[in-house]
């Protein structure tokens, strides 16, 4: 990357990993100007831009209105107030740890290392809408799932949540996060009959594949008198029923919600007399071996998920419940992976949010051949699982 390189709006929005819609917003907007045009009369952009979009992101990142941010880029305004960001700051330490070490590594790099490095820091501050991307469609997720075929458990993860929920005949069950609708699928035959089924996930994406998979067994509902409601509901904006629930289930979404209090407020409220509310989520040392693996091979490749989910986990996940329900039992899983697919593993790695996918398409052999070796060495791959649930009542 020069001083004098110049990118299109698609190129410098690639790489900052944000949308061709949002590069031409901010242009409209006065915030970030081409610098000039190319003679087919396309947008065209310079490292000084880079460095113009990054600013915007992060003012973005730390929760400034668009209108305030216009005024500090245009300099009609003062930038950060560092006491009116301290308690949002205090919550992405962790991130910002990050940026300010990417930062740091840019200066001190020569110049001919440091887009590198400005691209990273691009791609950090975009870092919670490429996960927001990731559960646009299930194909990540299932790729994700997939390693988890290689379990040392007799019974599988979606089998022993389902024996959490000791659901009863006419239950109405309601599920925050459904995904691609695998707890139902597997257990669809043990499924109790009249049961009223409300199924919810904040992309659309993936409830249409619900759908899709649940029609398969159609039938068998019917014969059942099983009832099932499709709705789009984000944990950060809840508004749920007063005492409809009987049974309320997160299966591994709580530590994606940034508003966790009024959304386990929200989910208190709605449970019926008796009602238990059921949240799955992991520990501190879940899957470490292959992180560890992986940040050996490449330090580059980001892994979000192991701070995303770090906001609730089996270690804090009591205290935030506390509040809210007065009953709560901490359950764990006996269960660890011992994995001989190398194919399996890549594709999991793959699936990560952020650059990994990149990292791989120019490294992917380099790290096949690594795996590949440590399976011939050990036989097969061990990572240890920690996860578990609360079953709460309130």
């Amino acid at each position: 990357m020069t001083e004098d390189m110049l990118y299109t709006a698609g190129e410098i929005a690639r790489m900052a990993g944000v949308s061709l819609r949002t590069i031409r917003y901010y242009d409209a907007k006065g915030l970030l100007k081409p610098v000039s045009y190319s003679q087919a009369g396309y947008r065209c952009y310079n490292r000084e831009s880079l460095l113009v979009l990054q600013r915007i992101l992060l003012l973005k990142y730390l929760g400034f209105s668009l209108r305030r941010i216009e005024g500090i880029i245009k300099g009609r305004e003062m930038g950060l107030e560092l006491s009116e960001q301290k308690a949002f700051l205090l919550q992405k330490k962790a991130h910002l740890e990050e940026l300010i070490s990417a930062i740091e590594m840019a200066e001190d790099n020569g110049d001919h290392d440091k887009g590198e490095y400005l691209i990273r820091l691009l791609n950090l501050l975009t870092e919670e809408e490429k996960v927001k991307e990731q559960y646009e469609t299930s194909g990540n997720l299932e790729k994700r799932i997939r390693l988890h075929d290689y379990s040392t458990s007799s019974q599988s993860w979606m089998e022993w949540v389902y024996d959490g929920l000791k659901l009863q005949e006419n239950e109405q069950v309601l599920e925050l996060g459904c995904g691609t609708g695998l707890l139902w699928q597997t257990n669809i035959r043990r499924l109790p009959k009249g049961l009223r089924l409300t199924l919810t996930d904040r992309s659309q994406g993936m409830l249409e594949k619900t759908k899709k998979n649940l029609a398969l067994f159609q039938d068998l509902l019917e014969e059942r008198g099983i009832k099932i409601e499709y709705r789009r509901e984000d944990g950060d904006c809840l508004n749920l029923e007063r005492s409809q629930y009987n049974c309320v289930i997160a299966n591994h979404m709580l530590y994606h919600v940034e508003k966790r209090n009024a959304c386990l407020k929200e989910i208190a409220g709605s449970l019926a007399a008796e009602g238990r509310f059921i949240c799955s989520t992991i520990g501190d040392d879940h899957m470490q071996e292959l992180h560890d693996m992986v940040a050996k091979f490449d330090p580059r490749i980001e892994m979000p998920f192991r701070r995303i989910t770090a906001g609730f986990r089996l270690e804090n996940g009591q205290a935030q419940l506390e509040p809210f329900f007065s009953r709560i039992e901490r359950m764990e899983q006996e269960n660890d992976l011992v994995v001989d697919d190398v194919e399996a593993i890549y594709d999991y790695v793959s699936s990560y949010p952020g650059n990994a996918s990149l990292i791989l398409e120019q490294r992917g052999q380099d790290f096949r051949r690594l795996v590949q070796e440590r399976m011939e060495m050990e036989g097969a791959i061990f990572i240890h699982k920690a996860t578990g649930m609360f079953v709460c009542q309130v």
